[in-house]
């Protein structure tokens, strides 16, 4: 694995430590953006630079500063690794573990 697949490994189970703990608690807005990328991806299972920019500029400002930025910088990490992926297409071990993440990000999103 590279330094930035280590460190987003290493970032995906910290995030999911802390929530099993409830010691990270995603909020209205973290949870909406993790559903969006879910959705976003669902067709094709790929996280993409383009998606995951477009849900950091989603987040704007704010989802920097929500819950001290977690979901931000897990978001950014995955822009890492999947940008320096030729190609992206290309799944990285670490990738399914963050969709697990990011579905139980999502889940208290009323139906």
């Amino acid at each position: 694995m590279s330094h930035d697949t280590d460190r987003l490994a290493s970032l995906i189970a910290d995030l999911g430590a802390d929530l099993d703990q409830g010691v990270w608690v995603p909020g209205p807005l973290e949870r909406t953006l993790a559903g969006r990328l879910l959705v976003a991806c669902a067709g094709d299972g790929q996280f993409t630079p383009d998606r995951l920019r477009e849900t950091l500029w989603e987040g704007n400002v704010a989802l920097a500063y929500t819950a001290g930025g977690r979901l931000a910088r897990l978001l950014t990490e995955l822009h890492e690794v999947t940008a320096h992926s030729a190609p992206y297409a290309v799944r990285h071990p670490v990738l399914p573990e963050a969709t697990r993440l990011l579905e139980r990000t999502t889940e208290d999103i009323a139906a």
